[in-house]
């Protein structure tokens, strides 16, 4: 019953295929045995009688054929080599119990409680008789200790069935939840990707139709233009983002000075921050490298990002602050704004796939953000509160 527990608890944190699951909980099997043979005073009556059946048939109920094997074998190892009695009607009752049982409970429906009692009952009864038959110094020694065995036997086997039972079934709801909840985040994610292409796309179609005017100008010629690849290039993005989330990382690593990607990504940004009338300052504590192992097209990505973010979050205009500072065994990047800000609620939902605080955003960027800093051995954090600016800290650990 412990191994089946443990084996329970384990699997869905580490472990996901079947066959793999099923190794585990007969190497758990092993190791707890092995401990009892050692360190316990073992009862042949007890063994033979109340331990072996009741383990062997939980094992069958619960689990697949290689655990049961597995669970046969390791028992009758210890009738032949640890308790050194007789060990013959133990291996035959044994292995009529895991063929028998095992072929019964794949024919047999045991989703009811009720039904798995009785199946489980009526495994021990005829491994408890078979037993009897076939040991006569059961049939000639038959005593109350005996008899109170048998029938703490059927006790201990209802009361591990009605456990096990409700343990496996609260397994099965939790994988039915994720499930539900993979389906859910798929189609919202659907549903988002065709509202967010959708909006561009229709507005690059309708400014087509505009060119196919024959009075047009050629200045709104060009602006119709401009207007119809700006679509494009936002419909594009949110592509990019998606593609960005689901992506795996490649893993590739290579030495980065931070000074130096962020005087690159204040290069492609700085437009974007003119027309809006923010001001981008850089400073550095001292004038030595910085160096992190990274990606540089995708850090850039993420400082692109974040400074994007907090230049949209200053309509009127104002100033981000860029520091960097070396510190023991880490190097930090902190990114500060005078924009709007943001409150504790909105705080704590960074990080959240399709939440976002901008009008026209997919909530993914900063997702996007987030992982690949953590990929890159780094932590990000965000303090701020309404109408007093934001600050973002990056702080990458050094190996």
């Amino acid at each position: 019953m412990s191994a089946i527990l443990i084996q329970l608890v384990l699997s869905p944190i580490f472990i996901y295929k079947e066959q793999q699951r099923q190794f585990l909980f007969a190497l758990i099997l092993i190791v707890l045995i092995v401990f009892y043979w050692k360190y316990e005073d073992i009862d042949p009556l007890i063994y033979s009688l109340h331990l072996f059946p009741i383990c062997l048939t939980a094992v069958i109920l619960f689990a697949r054929f290689v655990p049961a094997f597995m669970t046969w074998i390791c028992f009758n190892i210890g009738c032949m080599f640890v308790l050194n009695y007789y060990w013959q009607p133990a291996l035959i009752s044994s292995a009529v119990l895991l063929l028998g049982g095992y072929f019964l409970r794949n024919a047999a429906n045991l989703h009811n409680l009720k039904i798995k009692l009785a199946f489980a009952s009526g495994m021990l009864i005829v491994y408890e008789v078979l037993y009897a038959l076939l040991a006569p110094y059961i049939r000639s020694h038959i005593s109350l200790y005996v008899i109170y065995t048998t029938l703490f036997s059927f006790i201990s086997l209802w009361l591990i069935t009605y456990l096990l039972f409700y343990v496996k079934r609260h397994e099965v709801h939790k994988q039915r939840l994720v499930a539900l909840e993979k389906d859910r985040m798929l189609g919202q994610l659907a549903a988002t990707i065709s509202h967010e292409v959708r909006n561009p796309l229709t507005t690059t179609r309708g400014f087509l139709q505009l060119l196919e005017q024959k009075d047009l100008s050629i200045h709104d010629h060009k602006r119709y233009v401009e207007l119809a690849l700006s679509g494009v290039d936002q419909a594009n993005t949110i592509i990019n983002d998606y593609l960005n989330y689901a992506k795996p990382s490649t893993g590739l690593h290579e030495q980065l000075d931070i000074k130096e990607e962020l005087e690159a990504m204040q290069r492609f940004v700085t437009p974007f921050a003119t027309d809006h009338q923010v001001v981008i300052d850089i400073s550095h504590e001292n004038e030595d490298p910085l160096y992190i192992l990274g990606e540089s097209k995708k850090l850039r990505q993420c400082l692109m990002n974040l400074v994007k973010n907090a230049i949209e979050s200053m309509p009127n205009g104002g100033k981000i602050s860029l520091r960097t500072c070396k510190l023991p065994n880490a190097v930090q990047i902190s990114i500060t704004d005078t924009g709007v800000g943001m409150s504790k609620t909105q705080l704590n939902s960074l990080g959240r796939p399709f939440y976002t605080t901008k009008e026209q955003g997919t909530g993914l960027g900063l997702v996007v953000v987030m992982s690949i800093i953590k990929m890159m051995n780094g932590k990000i954090s965000f303090s701020s509160n309404l109408n007093q600016g934001t600050q973002c800290s990056i702080l990458f650990h050094q190996k």
